[in-house]
């Protein structure tokens, strides 16, 4: 192909057949979808016929790179992984760090599409244009922390590996796969694995990327882009505390949802704080050609069992702590622990565990049900227990591990109280305090997704904008304008915390044009996150999702925090119209033919 930064293919395997090939990437498919979530998107529309059953042999992985993935442009270490959704049957791509991506990319391999049902369990092993499927009976069972060390003693360090856990063998709706403990997480990509008998994905190459800027004006470009960063007072922050900091300033702002979403401020989150966080670490470390280094190590003990792990974020903190009622920090990182190595999401664990805390709060399920294990509110010690027996789906882990809404259906009662959207669980932003997190939770295609308009930047950080963040006034426009270009991240693969660090639409563009060769400019970043963003949407037209589905939880419209002295509520079918004009969709929520001619999609 004409552009630099890919290597112009994609690895196929028949996981039926073990037969393995070559997709191009060609040059319009990199035009107009760019990579990552693009490519992602482009490909599971293109391939997977409607209806399709998620844990069925005609669903397909898709590992999927970007142009900046493996160069020397900051952030640029994570890899897409997308599926057709068990958890909510719309396209779910997660994005992981690491080095798995750019050691994908040095073997020659723009990403992967996995395909078919392996006979018994197997595992990608992935040598430069060497690809093999090697047996993997004697990893089935195992967690992933134990898998990848048995796959880094077989193939040598110099592999970089991932691995399902129990979670995603036994079909946990919200099971994922771990490169380390980086996660590709939300929407059961593990799962998928699972039902494919894919215990694993092992990769080493030995190339590069060829970039087509000229190397001294690449290289000068590059500098310029680390040193924004490096300069951005927010850098050292990340650093020292993670995502975690942003704890007690959402707190205080009445912003954290507490005990299931039923209030939107935690009474003390000193237990929990990035201060307290920070007595555990050891050691900071990257991903790869990562300066902001925000990744560290943390040793810690629980009722005698010592624990050696990454440190917890923001969101793992929320969902299993303070969504649960719960503020012990030891026993909410030893929950994030045992999801990681158990090979379960964090958010929707603790999701599931906040639901049966209401649903027994409420009356509606009694220890009878749950096996004798006590989910009242504030119950550190139901943490360890609930997250093994999701694993395992034992007893009453089988019910939790279909996810809140699953859960509340296969029991016949209790819904209202499954705070997710298309099945997807909401995150640690309270909707009622950030509407425009609202809006975007009730409209992204895949769910109640944080990261896919973080408008909390402009309803509160003063990072991109000014908004009331009560008011719903110009947020049609703000959602819709920060879910495109947030796609264009997502596709270069970037880090998306580089919105906090001083990287804006105008350096997005350059950081797409610097390896390709493109003319890419603000304007056209817009359009390509729009056209991502169209085709997300018609693959969710086509499994029959509909107006109905773009909504929240009943109870944002009707019950106030009690903490809100402000008393405000969120109906966001009060501009559900001015948000679906701003994106020339119908009525029904549909894309308009004239949308689809504009953007060329066939």
């Amino acid at each position: 192909m004409k552009y630099g930064g890919y290597t112009g293919k994609f690895l196929t395997v028949d996981l039926t057949t073990g037969a393995a090939g070559e997709l191009p990437v060609t040059d319009e498919l990199a035009e107009q979808y760019l990579g990552g979530r693009g490519f992602v998107a482009k490909l599971l529309y293109d391939m997977l016929p409607p209806g399709c059953d998620p844990l069925g042999p005609e669903n397909a992985i898709v590992f999927a790179t970007g142009p900046a993935t493996g160069t020397m442009i900051p952030t640029a270490s994570r890899i897409a992984v997308g599926v057709k959704s068990p958890q909510t049957g719309t396209i779910s791509a997660s994005y992981m760090g690491g080095h798995f991506g750019p050691e994908l990319k040095y073997a020659g391999w723009d990403g992967i599409v996995i395909t078919g049902v392996a006979a018994s369990p197997v595992t990608l092993v992935i040598d430069d244009d060497r690809v093999e499927l090697r047996d993997a009976s004697a990893l089935w069972g195992k967690d992933t922390f134990e898998a990848q060390r048995l796959l880094a003693g077989d193939l040598g360090d110099d592999f970089r590996t991932g691995a399902i856990g129990p979670g995603g063998e036994n079909g946990v709706v919200y099971g994922n796969f771990l490169h380390l403990q980086h996660a590709a997480g939300r929407g059961g990509p593990g799962a998928v694995f699972g039902s494919k008998k894919l215990k694993a994905v092992a990769v080493r190459g030995t190339g590069g990327v060829r970039v087509a800027a000229p190397s001294d004006e690449y290289l000068k470009a590059c500098k310029e882009l680390h040193d924004i960063i490096m300069e951005n007072p927010v850098r050292p922050a990340f650093r020292w505390a993670g995502t975690t900091g942003m704890l007690p300033v959402v707190n205080e702002a009445v912003g954290l949802p507490y005990r299931n979403h039923q209030d939107d401020q935690v009474p003390d989150v000193d237990p929990i704080h990035n201060d307290e966080i920070a007595k555990y670490v050891q050691h900071y470390e990257a991903c790869s050609g990562c300066n902001v280094i925000c990744g560290s190590v943390v040793e810690f003990e629980r009722e005698g069992r010592k624990y050696r792990s990454e440190r917890i974020e923001h969101e793992s903190v929320w969902a299993l702590g303070p969504n649960c009622g719960i503020v012990d920090l030891p026993a909410i990182m030893e929950a994030n622990y045992l999801c990681d190595r158990l090979g379960i999401d964090t958010m929707s664990a603790g999701s599931a565990i906040a639901w049966a805390m209401e649903m027994t709060e409420k009356g509606l399920l009694s220890t009878d049900q749950t096996d004798g294990l006590d989910f009242t509110f504030g119950n550190a010690d139901v943490l360890r227990h609930a997250v093994e027996k999701i694993a395992a789906r034992d007893g009453f882990g089988e019910l939790l591990a279909q996810g809140a809404r699953g859960a509340a259906r296969a029991l016949g009662k209790g819904e209202e109280y499954a705070m997710q959207v298309k099945g997807l669980d909401l995150s640690a932003y309270a909707p009622r305090a950030f509407t425009g997190m609202g809006l975007s939770f009730a409209t992204t295609a895949r769910g109640a997704d944080h990261n896919k308009a973080f408008t909390v930047a402009a309803e509160f950080l003063g990072v991109l904008g000014d908004y009331d963040r009560y008011a719903l006034e110009g947020k049609p426009h703000l959602v819709k304008t920060m879910q495109d270009s947030t796609a264009i991240i997502d596709s270069l693969v970037m880090c998306m915390f580089t919105v906090d660090l001083g990287i804006s639409v105008e350096l997005y563009a350059r950081c797409a044009n610097l390896p390709t060769g493109m003319s890419i400019s603000p304007d056209d970043v817009y359009t390509i996150g729009e056209r991502i963003n169209t085709v997300e949407r018609l693959f969710n037209v086509q499994e029959g999702f509909t107006r109905a589905d773009d909504t929240l939880p009943a109870r944002f419209a009707r019950e106030a925090a009690p903490s809100d002295e402000g008393g405000h509520t969120l109906d966001v079918a009060a501009v559900m119209d001015e948000y679906y004009a701003e994106r020339e969709w119908g009525a029904d929520g549909a894309p308009t033919p004239a949308l689809l001619e504009r953007l060329g999609i066939g």
